[in-house]
C-alpha cells in the first residue's frame, strides 16, 4: 500500500514538472485501481465490526446484571428480585396442564443445553423464603386489547411478534396483555398451597440448564457427563425481562434499564438469562423428586440469549469465535 501511494505521488509530481494539466486514461485507471485496493483493505479491517461491538456490549451487560442482582440482594437484606420470565408457555392461566411446553422452540434456544422440569415443593419454599416469590408465564388463552384469541399459543408466538396488527414484541412477550404481552404472574406461594391457583398437584414448570457446571463456574460436576448425577448442582434458568422487580425504579436497589440481547431475530426472545443454583440431584437417574433443595437459591451466572457464557461471548468479541 505504501508503494502504491508513493507511485501515485510520483505521477503527480512528474505531471507538474512537465506542465501537463490532465491525466491520460492509463493514469486514471491506475488511480482507480489504487483506490479500489485501499477500499478492499478497509473492508477487511472492518469485517464483523458491528457484531464484535455488540458482543463487547453484551459482556458489559452481563456483568451489570450480575452486579445488579447481587447489589439488590444486599440492599434488600438478602431478598432477591422476583417475577423473572419463566421461559415457559402454559395452556391456561391456572396452569392445570402438566404438559406445559417451553418457549425454547419459539425462541430458538439450543435444546441440548436445556430441559423442562417441575419444581419440587422444597425448592419453591426456599425461593419464596428468599423473596423470589413469583414467575412470569405465557398464557396461551390470554386476550386483551389487540391480542386476539390464539395469538399467544406456542405455535403462533413468532407470527404474533412479527405481526404489525398488535403491539406484541419479543421483549415484552412475558408481560401481561395490559402491557401488550402474553404473560401472567404465577405467585409461588399459591403454588405451594394450591390456592387460589389449582396446580393439579404439581408445582410450577421451569427450564433447567444441562450444559454442566464447568461451563458456568469453571468447576467440574460431581458426576461428569451425567445430567442427573448424584451431587450435581441443579441450575434453573429465568429470563431477565422488564416484569422483574429488579427493574422497579421506584424501589431502592432497582435498575433503570432492561438490557437487550441483540444477536437474535426480531421474533426471538431478546433478553439475558439468569442461572440459579437451586439445589443438587439426589439418588436416581431422573425425576424432579430427586432434586434436593439447597439452603437458599443462589445466582450463579448471567448468560446471553443464546445460552452462551461470558467467556464464550468474549470469544465473539476478540474474533476467536464466530459471531451469531
Amino acid at each position: 500500500m505504501y508503494k502504491l501511494r508513493k507511485r501515485l505521488a510520483r505521477m503527480l509530481e512528474n505531471r507538474k514538472r512537465l506542465g501537463q494539466d490532465g491525466f491520460t486514461l492509463l493514469e486514471l485507471l491506475v488511480v482507480v485501481a489504487i483506490l479500489a485496493a485501499i477500499a478492499g483493505t478497509a473492508t477487511i479491517a472492518l469485517k464483523d465490526t458491528d457484531a464484535r461491538a455488540s458482543a463487547a456490549a453484551h459482556v458489559a451487560m452481563m456483568d451489570e446484571l450480575n452486579k445488579g442482582i447481587r447489589t439488590y440482594r444486599v440492599i434488600k437484606r438478602n431478598e432477591l428480585p422476583s417475577r423473572f420470565d419463566s421461559l415457559m408457555v402454559t395452556a391456561t392461566a391456572s396452569q392445570e396442564s402438566a404438559g406445559a411446553v417451553g418457549l425454547i422452540t419459539a425462541a430458538g434456544f439450543p435444546d441440548t443445553d436445556i430441559v423442562t422440569a417441575v419444581l419440587p415443593k422444597g425448592v419453591v419454599d426456599i425461593m419464596v423464603g428468599g423473596g423470589f416469590d413469583a414467575l412470569q408465564y405465557i398464557n396461551e388463552e390470554g386476550t386483551y386489547g389487540d391480542i386476539a384469541v390464539g395469538d399467544c399459543t406456542n405455535v403462533n408466538l413468532k407470527s404474533t411478534i412479527a405481526s404489525r396488527k398488535n403491539s406484541v414484541v419479543a421483549g415484552n412477550i412475558f408481560m401481561s396483555p395490559e402491557a401488550n404481552g402474553c404473560g401472567y404472574t404465577v405467585e409461588l406461594a399459591d403454588a405451594i398451597t394450591g390456592e387460589p391457583i389449582d396446580f393439579a398437584g404439581k408445582e410450577p414448570n421451569v427450564v433447567l440448564w444441562k450444559g454442566g457446571s464447568e461451563r458456568l463456574t469453571g468447576q467440574p460436576d460431581a458426576v461428569p457427563g451425567s445430567f442427573f448425577g448424584k451431587g450435581n448442582f441443579v441450575y434453573m434458568l429465568t429470563g431477565v425481562g422488564p416484569s422483574s422487580t429488579l427493574f422497579n425504579a421506584n424501589e431502592l436497589g432497582g435498575m433503570t434499564t432492561v438490557p437487550v440481547y441483540r444477536h437474535v431475530k426480531t421474533d426471538e426472545y431478546n433478553r439475558f438469562i439468569a442461572v440459579w443454583n437451586i439445589g443438587t440431584y439426589g439418588e436416581g437417574s431422573g425425576g424432579t423428586d430427586k432434586i434436593i433443595a439447597g439452603d437458599q437459591i443462589e445466582l450463579v451466572a448471567i448468560v446471553d440469549g443464546a445460552l452462551d457464557t461470558k467467556e464464550e461471548e468474549l470469544g465473539e468479541w476478540d474474533g476467536t469465535r464466530n459471531t451469531i
